[in-house]
């Protein structure tokens, strides 16, 4: 009867760590991010795909400033920029990158 609460326990921790471990070893490539599947939350809430997109455009400048005003302003330029008609389907870093870096 020990034996079977032994296996019966880790069968339990199993199943409650599977999901786990599932969902730390999912990558994605933001650059294949539509601004459609980015304005639908298909991948995750569009701030977080907001706030990777600052954090690579910064690195590639060498810039360590946010300015939260300007962050927020930025997010809604290209939630905007997204629901132009034509950019539904265009890779929201295309689209970022249009916005932010070629001023």
């Amino acid at each position: 009867m020990n034996l079977r609460r032994k296996i019966k326990s880790i069968f339990a921790i199993l199943a409650f760590l599977a999901p786990i471990s599932a969902d730390a070893q999912m990558t994605i490539d933001v650059g294949k991010i539509s601004c459609s599947q980015f304005l639908k939350y298909k991948i995750t809430q569009p701030d977080n795909i907001a706030i990777w997109l600052s954090g690579y455009f910064h690195g590639k400048t060498n810039s360590t400033l946010l300015e939260r005003e300007d962050f927020k302003e930025n997010i809604t330029k290209l939630k905007n920029a997204c629901f132009m008609p034509g950019n539904s389907e265009l890779p929201v870093m295309q689209v970022a990158e249009k916005l932010f870096v070629h001023r």
